[in-house]
């Protein structure tokens, strides 16, 4: 499938050495695979899975806590501030 605006782009790489980086991509990715899935490896083995299932399940919290979750808007926050206010 071509892409329509590909005809406006100027021509910066031949087919040649787009095909020559996809490959390289290829490799590379498949290396870097291969790479963490032995390091996961190593550390498993060392750790042992219960303290490593740990650990990477309170990276995985932390993360979703600080990146994924949506923040709360800043009306709530003023609720709660009045509500103590009416304790008073």
């Amino acid at each position: 499938m071509k892409d329509v605006d590909s005809d406006l782009l100027p021509e910066l790489y031949s087919r040649q050495e787009l095909d020559k980086a996809r490959r390289r991509h290829r490799i590379v990715g498949r290396i870097e695979g291969i790479a963490a899935a032995v390091a996961a490896g190593t550390i498993f083995s060392f750790l042992g899975w219960i303290p490593t299932v740990l650990i990477l399940g309170v990276a995985g919290y932390l993360i979703y806590r600080f990146v994924l979750k949506p923040r709360k808007s800043s009306g709530s926050s003023k609720s709660s501030g009045g509500a103590e206010g009416d304790l008073t």
